[in-house]
């Protein structure tokens, strides 16, 4: 996956908050659900990204446009249930990039 600015990549941030004991089964359980749906039409990829601290787990995931996230999310709506016995908050949004910082290549 690739950053950048002003293309019509569709950018989700879904922030989990959990319990240090219970981070570890979450990442376990979005990684086999992400192997299942990783060949859906438009999907790009995924990073998986933990706290030090055990509390929360972040999901960065692609779509090349809103209508196959959209359609992703028809498909895989009653799918997201299974989260909540490992995450107490779910708080997913997209978003654009308005600032990217990298150093030149030399």
């Amino acid at each position: 996956m690739r950053l950048s600015k002003g293309d019509d990549v569709v950018r989700l941030i879904n922030v989990f908050e959990t319990t240090p004991e219970r981070q570890q089964a979450l990442i376990d359980q979005w990684g086999h659900f992400t192997e299942a749906v990783r060949n859906e039409l438009g999907y790009i990829g995924t990073a998986l990204h933990k706290s030090t601290d055990g509390t929360r787990v972040i999901n960065y995931a692609h779509w090349r446009s809103q209508a196959s996230f959209d359609a992703f999310l028809n498909r895989h709506r009653s799918d997201f249930a299974q989260f909540v016995q490992n995450a107490s908050r779910i708080d997913p949004h997209t978003y654009e990039v308005v600032f990217l910082d990298e150093p030149a290549e030399s």
